[in-house]
């Protein structure tokens, strides 16, 4: 078996996860044989987000005069662990996380509160949107910190839709991976497979070649 490799960049494209490149000249294969593609490695910068103003998850509101005023801490967009969450809180409030349970403890000082009923940040904590926090308190959910993102899906053109299939559906994705939890900005190694498998081409006329990455709902995570 004779094995080409092809190497894109996303460097001169304004969009870094959803881009296509043209050949010229086109890649012509022998129409008679059968040919497949495989992902043997993909590097892209760690840029998604679980904090952002889009998705309205850059709000925290609380109160320190047991409700009767509310103030509200605004994040930087950004993807924040729990203890880079705490460093933005007042000192009166601390979130912290239990590895057992995967759930979100919130314990706030004599007089706090904490409510969700103007934000989305409630979905990462595992909170309700009607929630009203005193005290100490345990979420009812699992947290949800990478929000909702769980896989990063490689997606190529030149894949077989028919020989693709997740969830129940035809699909053109080369390659799934969990993503794990990085700086924001961080060099992320997506997959070196060496090879190891090729999913059937739909196509023996390469013209051009489109690449995108979307998470496991097929959103595209370029900058959430």
């Amino acid at each position: 078996m004779t094995n080409t490799s092809i190497i894109i960049s996303s460097e001169s494209y304004a969009n870094k996860t959803d881009f296509m490149t043209q050949f010229s000249p086109g890649i012509h294969l022998d129409p008679y044989k059968r040919y497949g593609v495989s992902l043997i490695k993909a590097d892209m910068y760690y840029s998604w987000t679980n904090i952002s103003a889009s998705q309205g998850t850059n709000v925290f509101e609380y109160s320190d005069d047991n409700g009767t005023t509310w103030k509200q801490v605004i994040f930087t967009d950004g993807l924040y662990t729990i203890n880079e969450i705490n460093d933005v809180l007042p000192d009166q409030i601390d979130v912290t996380g239990v590895n057992a349970t995967q759930r979100i403890v919130i314990t706030l000082a004599t007089g706090y509160q904490v409510r969700f009923a103007n934000t989305e940040i409630y979905n990462l904590f595992g909170f309700n949107k009607t929630d009203v926090l005193t005290g100490k308190t345990t979420s009812p959910h699992k947290a949800d910190l990478t929000n909702g993102i769980t896989s990063v899906l490689v997606h190529c053109s030149l894949v077989d839709t028919s020989s693709s299939i997740r969830n129940g559906t035809f699909s053109s994705v080369l390659y799934s991976v969990s993503p794990p939890i990085l700086p924001p900005g961080s060099l992320y190694n997506v997959v070196d497979n060496n090879g190891s498998y090729f999913l059937p081409m739909n196509t023996t006329n390469i013209e051009s070649v489109r690449m995108w990455v979307t998470d496991q709902r097929g959103h595209s995570i370029n900058n959430q």
